[in-house]
């Protein structure tokens, strides 16, 4: 049987296919893996798979370069990035673990700005019976994050952890039998530290969010190449009264 090929329909006013839909659709390919790591990407091909001019599948391929998904080839090309190693998933969770944590602890100290009641809604929104569990998963889990990243209001972190691309990264490694119902149980705990006012218990409930998902993460790796050990972080000291 063929595989079906999803095309854009929309257009708009000037009759093309806007930028935003073909970028949504070629990261979502690439997350999923129908476009492999590693991978040449034909700007021809894809033109004819979508249905759609080049404009916009050139504009979606600059923009998936700057999500780091996508790098520029010697003949002025693109091809997809190769997925983390064991080095670069420890990296990533090494940034997280120096951020989060700490956010988690702020977001629970913030009674004006309180993000709680906010993340235990995202939670309730998550359907697990979703016909793409991984692309359900992706949105939920950056969503559950960045809000609590966004509640710190301090631009320097939030911009270091978007310029990261983690969750863009880690969920290109996502497997079918990843462990998401632990994930989301793990959510439900960072969010009801925060709603309650409890900032250790946040911090805490964040910091061992974050170690259990490297070593599912790092579980489903190839055993070579072991690297270094995830560094061991303490509590934070919270700078905000």
């Amino acid at each position: 049987m063929a595989k079906k090929v999803e095309k854009i329909n929309s257009q708009n006013s000037n009759g093309r296919s806007s930028t935003s839909e073909v970028y949504e659709l070629l990261r979502q390919k690439i997350l999923e893996h129908s476009i492999a790591p590693a991978t040449k990407v034909n700007i021809l091909q894809l033109s004819k798979e979508l249905g759609v001019s080049s404009t916009p599948i050139r504009e979606a391929l600059r923009l998936l370069q700057g999500d780091n998904l996508l790098v520029a080839t010697s003949n002025k090309g693109y091809a997809t990035t190769e997925t983390l190693d064991r080095n670069g998933v420890r990296d990533l969770f090494e940034l997280r673990l120096l951020i989060e944590p700490w956010a988690a602890r702020v977001a629970a100290s913030n009674r004006l700005q309180n993000p709680g009641l906010d993340l235990q809604e995202e939670i309730k929104s998550f359907n697990p019976k979703s016909s793409s569990i991984q692309h359900e998963m992706f949105g939920h889990d950056t969503r559950f994050h960045t809000a609590i990243l966004a509640s710190t209001e301090n631009e320097t972190v939030i911009q270091a952890f978007e310029q990261a691309h983690c969750h863009l990264h880690l969920f290109r490694m996502f497997r079918d039998d990843w462990d998401w119902k632990t994930s989301i149980a793990q959510h439900k705990a960072i969010a009801r530290a925060i709603a309650n006012g409890e900032p250790a218990a946040a911090e805490e409930a964040m910091r061992e969010h974050l170690n259990s998902a490297y070593s599912r993460f790092i579980s489903v790796m190839p055993k070579s190449a072991q690297g270094r050990p995830l560094t061991k972080v303490g509590p934070s000291k919270l700078i905000r009264n």
